[in-house]
């Protein structure tokens, strides 16, 4: 399983000894850096500016940290109607609109 694309944060630090000419001790100083990155932006197959819908589908799903098969039990569809959204440029129909429709406005306001 791939990675889901939340957060990640860490805190990284390194270790210097500074040798202390008044008291002739060795003192350690220690530098810290925290950073927090999007291990999606990483992702060559997330959508950072989506350009139509299926892009919209994918990014919203990504961002979700959701699969193909998890999105499409969500809906009622099966994991191919997921793919011809995201990748095949079919748009939904029917009752799988006012779904699509929800599931992105879910998205919109969770972000």
């Amino acid at each position: 399983m791939g990675y889901s694309g939340r957060l990640f944060s860490g805190q990284y630090s390194i270790r210097r000894d500074i040798h202390d000419v008044h008291n002739d001790n060795i003192c350690p100083l220690v530098y810290t850096l925290e950073i927090e990155i999007n291990l999606l932006d990483f992702n060559p197959k997330y959508p950072k500016n989506p350009q139509n819908l299926g892009e919209k589908i994918r990014k919203a799903r990504m961002d979700k940290g959701l699969m193909i098969k998890e999105l499409a039990s969500q809906l009622g569809v099966t994991e191919d109607t997921i793919i011809n959204w995201e990748i095949r440029g079919i748009k939904p129909v029917g009752r799988n609109i006012e779904a699509i429709k929800r599931f992105l406005e879910a998205s919109a306001r969770k972000w």
